[in-house]
């Protein structure tokens, strides 16, 4: 039983600005897409929000690598950068929020017996729950809070950690109308609704991968998600078993 969550779903916090003011540069590389540029200006800068923004590099690197083991040490250094960021600013979402992230996207590249021994489905929780606890409202925790109780009740794990598939349903309709034109959010609201086998959530996953498609995308982050949002509806319309290897693809 694969009680695994990836935190792919995650990803969509990955494009939106830290609370606090992350160096300039370091943004602007982000947002360009020059991630191992943008953690290295990150680093430099310090500070907690810095911490933060570099750990945000990493995952983003880390969720669009397809080698298992460099993905796993990409997620890796997201996770120590993010840690180190809670540390200096206990306060603050986006330390937690990329902590979740970085743990997921190392989870979905272990064994799934090594990942449940290491405690991750908990684990990521435990991060999501404390960046909600900071700020409620936030639609990037909202929708990988919403991801993470889909995906773990979809993988056979929704009672060992009470992970509920209609709230998750309810977190992603708050979190996309917090951030209506996010791609990012609608996308993973898609991916995760379709993948569930809902029938009553189906046509709320094919409305949500289409905004997905028409949203403004302002980042090189956006542009490749919309690129996987492209082959997720030629999937879709090739056909059941076409629709199902392309969500069995995804970590």
């Amino acid at each position: 039983m694969r009680i695994l969550f990836s935190l792919t779903a995650a990803a969509m916090a990955l494009v939106a600005p830290a609370a606090a003011e992350p160096d300039g540069a370091a943004f602007a590389a982000f947002v360009a897409g020059d991630y191992e540029k943008s953690a290295e200006l990150a680093l430099a800068a310090k500070g907690a929000d810095n911490h933060a923004l570099a750990a945000r590099a990493m995952n983003a690197l880390a969720y669009f690598e397809e080698g298992r083991k460099e993905s796993r040490k990409l997620a890796e250094r997201a996770l120590e950068y993010a840690e180190i960021a809670i540390k200096e600013d206990p306060s603050l979402p986006e330390g937690h929020l990329q902590a979740a992230i970085g743990l997921g996207l190392r989870g979905a590249r272990m064994a799934p017996a090594r990942a449940f021994i290491a405690n991750v489905p908990n684990r990521v929780r435990n991060y999501l729950d404390a960046a909600l606890k900071l700020d409620p409202n936030n639609q990037w925790a909202l929708s990988t809070s919403a991801a993470w109780r889909l995906e773990v009740a979809r993988r056979g794990g929704g009672k060992a950690y009470h992970a509920v598939p209609e709230e998750g349903f309810t977190e992603f309709q708050k979190a996309r109308a917090i951030a209506p034109q996010s791609v990012m959010i609608a996308y993973e609201c898609a991916l995760r609704l379709l993948a569930s086998g809902r029938a009553e959530w189906r046509e709320v996953g094919l409305d949500a991968l289409d905004a997905a498609l028409a949203s403004p995308a302002t980042t090189a982050f956006d542009r490749s998600v919309q690129e996987r949002v492209q082959a997720f509806k030629a999937a879709i319309g090739n056909g059941g078993d076409a629709e199902a290897a392309f969500i069995a693809a995804q970590p």
